[in-house]
């Protein structure tokens, strides 16, 4: 089947505004029930009964369900197509939001409604990436899927946000009340592409891909996705918690993490934008990316009223910068199935989700801030170590990441 230069079928013209739009909101929606818990700990924890140990078991759960189903995810988003599956994504999210701040009166209801966000984060991340691979110019694909990517430390900010604006003054259910107009914007404004097996989606420039999935690097790919994603998703859902144990008030905590979140926003857009410039070398960056952001999780470790926000805040922008360029190397090396290879690197963001979040809650609890600071700093290392390792396979297998 003939296939137009700009990344859909031909005949089929691509809606790249209403694309992006309607993908930021899935992902921003998608992600905002585990980092909204995150930001407004201390308040649920105190209505709910939970402490640090309970939120990283949460989160954890929260990415552990998506993480089970990632794989199949993939797979079926080529079935069903961009729109079918940002519909379902978001309803899932706002039933998970709705729930929590209408019917959540306990931890174990808590869990609930975070299992049933999981099915929609597992859904949106495959839907997504397919939307703006479907939607937009292929010569752009790396500044749109770094737009794309931002969406998560949106979540992030806008939790963050939640805090001092809304949290403190009308209290936490209301944040997540207000929250229900990000899914229902995905909801609304998911284009129409039609689904269809065994597509193509053409990569801009002179890109070598690969017609068949090898999971040779996909497998090591994902392993730093996993790490990467320990690290940064434990800073984000811990920061407040963190901060607030450093010394700082809730407030101004919560107003650095709106900050902190920021950074990463500006670049992944910075880092797409770059890599639409460059026919090589996505994953040779997002390796010096995670091995950079270990600095700023040891400057965390400290414990240091200044140490632990400003580790925090160079660890997040630089430390969760490298997602959308994965992303867009994975898509351009994987060019016949987008959606089945970008399902494997979101089931490695959950993961890391799972792991990390988990962890450190027991050792924040158990033994100390700094003790669980260290450990994702060694993940952020690891990361890098393997995401370099993939990127060798890719180009043994005749790709160019």
């Amino acid at each position: 089947m003939t296939q137009a230069a700009s990344g859909g079928l031909a005949g089929e013209p691509t809606r790249p505004v209403v694309s992006l739009v309607s993908s930021v909101s899935s992902q921003t929606a998608a992600m905002f029930p585990a980092f909204g818990a995150g930001a407004l700990a201390l308040q649920m924890g105190d209505d709910l009964g939970f402490t640090e140990a309970g939120l990283g078991s949460a989160v954890a759960f929260f990415f552990l369900l998506a993480a089970v189903t990632s794989p199949h995810a993939g797979t079926l988003t080529d079935r069903l197509g961009p729109q079918r599956s940002l519909r379902v994504a978001n309803i899932c999210s706002a039933a998970a939001l709705l729930g929590i701040a209408l019917v959540v009166q306990s931890y174990w209801l808590l869990l609930a409604a975070l299992g049933v966000g999981a099915i929609g984060l597992t859904i949106a991340g495959p839907g997504t990436k397919t939307m703006v691979a479907r939607g937009t110019d292929a010569r752009r694909h790396g500044l749109f899927f770094g737009v794309q990517a931002a969406a998560v430390p949106l979540s992030v900010l806008l939790a963050g946000l939640a805090v001092p604006a809304i949290g403190r003054t009308l209290g936490w259910r209301w944040a997540f009340g207000f929250a229900v107009a990000v899914p229902m914007t995905g909801l609304l404004l998911a284009p129409g592409y039609r689904a269809r097996p065994g597509h193509t989606v053409r990569t801009g420039g002179a890109t070598r891909g690969l017609s068949r999935i090898d999971y040779g690097p996909l497998n090591l790919i994902g392993l730093a996705a996993a790490l990467g994603s320990a690290a940064a998703t434990t800073m984000a859902a811990f920061f407040v918690s963190a901060a607030t144990n450093a010394g700082l008030t809730e407030g101004l905590a919560g107003g650095l993490l709106a900050v902190a979140s920021g950074l990463p926003i500006a670049t992944r857009i910075a880092a797409g934008y770059l890599a639409d410039r460059f026919e090589s070398g996505h994953l040779r960056i997002v390796s010096l990316l995670l091995g950079t952001s270990t600095l700023g999780y040891l400057a965390a470790a400290t414990g240091s009223v200044v140490l632990v926000p400003a580790g925090a805040m160079f660890a997040l922008g630089v430390g969760w910068a490298w997602s959308g360029l994965m992303v867009h190397s994975v898509v351009r090396a994987y060019r016949d199935s987008p959606g089945a290879a970008t399902g494997m690197t979101s089931g490695g963001l959950n993961v890391g989700g799972v792991v990390g979040p988990f962890a450190f809650g027991l050792l924040a609890e158990q033994v100390s801030y700094t003790a669980g600071f260290l450990t994702i700093a060694a993940c952020a290392l690891l990361a890098a170590l393997a995401a370099d390792a993939g990127r060798r396979r890719l180009i043994r297998a005749g790709a160019n990441p």
